[in-house]
């Protein structure tokens, strides 16, 4: 396939994507501007930068064509599988959804590639609105929390989640009640739990 023809089937899947997502600084006029097909000539990047130079900034054709180049060498790589459990596929599509990226390929580009520089800024408002999301996964949610603590912090972690555990277990064991929420009164009722619930109650009364 020629480079020529690489671009063409790029730019038809990609252009209005491309164009959509910039800012209106971007644009010579300083306004977002809508860009007729009919005004471009797409036959090769060379002529198509240089009909675009005329309604967009040198930064933004930078930005086309620091894609583009990503996107040759995604082709020429060629295509791997990639075992991902479902919540971190889960995390990768709304992250692929916040950059505007054309592909799984293309946002793990934004996140690593040093072709995607300019799009920093977008990557870490990304990456911030997916941290205060909700993934439902407790295994998901442990990870981050335990990362952010020092070792001695982590063993004192594992050890309040068997606690946890040795009392919840016992607790089953001696509970018959089926009426009402037993689950929900077993946790009231746990000293490992309300000593918790007390020191948040402490830390906001003092904030």
């Amino acid at each position: 396939m020629s480079n020529d023809t690489v671009w063409q089937e790029y730019i038809e899947n990609n252009f209005d994507k491309f164009i959509s997502s910039l800012k209106s600084d971007d644009f010579i006029s300083g306004e977002k501007e809508i860009i007729s097909d009919e005004d471009i000539n797409f036959l090769e990047p060379k002529k198509t930068y240089d009909c675009l130079r005329k309604i967009i900034t040198q930064d933004a054709i930078k930005k086309l064509q620091n894609r583009f180049r990503a996107h040759k060498h995604r082709e020429k790589r060629g295509i791997k599988n990639l075992q991902l459990k479902s919540h971190s596929l889960n995390m990768l599509d709304k992250f692929k959804a916040q950059v505007g990226a054309d592909t799984l390929e293309e946002a793990i580009d934004f996140l690593l590639s040093p072709d995607y520089r300019e799009y920093e800024h977008d990557v870490d408002l990304a990456k911030q609105r997916l941290g205060e999301g909700n993934f439902d996964s407790t295994e998901l949610m442990l990870d981050s929390f335990t990362k952010r603590l020092k070792n001695y912090d982590r063993e004192r972690l594992s050890l309040m989640i068997a606690l946890a555990f040795n009392e919840g277990w016992r607790a089953a064991k001696q509970t018959k009640k089926r009426t009402g929420n037993p689950r929900q009164e077993a946790l009231n009722q746990s000293d490992l739990y309300n000593s918790v619930v007390k020191l948040i109650a402490r830390s906001n009364n003092v904030d």
